[in-house]
């Protein structure tokens, strides 16, 4: 962790350390095995920026971890994605190409960045973005939604990768720098929506493809924080499925200060 983020948690952590208690009217069981939430919420379901609360679980209930942090989501917004929720009749689903971040409850998967060797501290998988490991966006190819490197393929006789399309990891961006994989989608089903991530901003703050982005200081505190061992998860919902899944998911109440 660098020592600007360690300074300013120093200043900023005891205002928001103190217990959150979970309405334990309903159970959940789709949380009920998280230790850790990593909670993006946004204004409505077209917004295009949110607030990122981390949560840890205690013997009392969930306690606030950080002062929420902006985020950018997809420049269309939210649509219900497919995770580990149960998901709801009639609402617009996430779909491939539209531009929109999933909402729901979704496992996190491997983390990744240009360098060799992870970050200090990370304790999830790590692998390199490289320029030959894609994330594969064809729906009719049978790696779609994978990451998957074009060393590790057979190419057909005139030399093509058996995908049409697909995210080359190492951009000339930062973009990609950091990231932590989004299990949404995970049976892959064709058209559903692939390569959803949380990855680092651009300099202008710009919105993304469908992934969710941060600072990359922020990032980098984020994938040091995380611990496989408690199971964590992320939920990413607009204000309004808050509001409604609050008590049916046991989510924590959410401040700001």
């Amino acid at each position: 962790m660098s020592s600007n983020v360690k300074r300013s948690f120093k200043i900023l952590f005891p205002l928001c350390a103190f217990v959150l208690f979970a309405l334990p009217l309903r159970s959940s069981a789709q949380i009920e095995n998280a230790n850790q939430l990593v909670f993006v919420i946004t204004p409505d379901w077209n917004s295009t920026t949110g607030l990122m609360y981390l949560f840890n679980r205690t013997g009392d209930g969930w306690l606030q971890y950080n002062i929420p942090w902006k985020v950018v989501v997809g420049d269309s917004g939210l649509a219900w994605g497919i995770g580990l929720h149960k998901i709801p009749a009639g609402e617009r689903m996430k779909t491939e190409g539209d531009r929109r971040s999933p909402a729901g409850i979704f496992e996190l998967g491997d983390f990744f960045g240009y360098d060799s060797l992870p970050p200090p501290g990370i304790r999830f998988p790590y692998q390199q973005a490289t320029k030959a490991l894609h994330c594969v966006d064809d729906t009719g190819s049978v790696f779609y939604n994978s990451l998957i490197s074009e060393n590790e393929v057979k190419r057909d006789s005139a030399g093509r990768l058996p995908w049409r399309s697909s995210e080359v990891m190492k951009m000339d961006s930062n973009y990609y720098k950091l990231g932590i994989v989004v299990r949404h989608n995970p049976r892959s089903i064709p058209g559903k929506g692939s390569c959803i991530f949380l990855h680092v901003t651009g300099s202008d703050s710009s919105t993304t493809s469908g992934c969710t982005a941060m600072r990359e200081e922020n990032l980098l505190f984020l994938m040091q924080w995380l611990d496989p061992d408690d199971h964590p998860l992320l939920v990413q919902l607009p204000a309004s499925a808050f509001r409604e899944y609050l008590l049916e998911w046991n989510l924590p109440l959410l401040l700001k200060n």
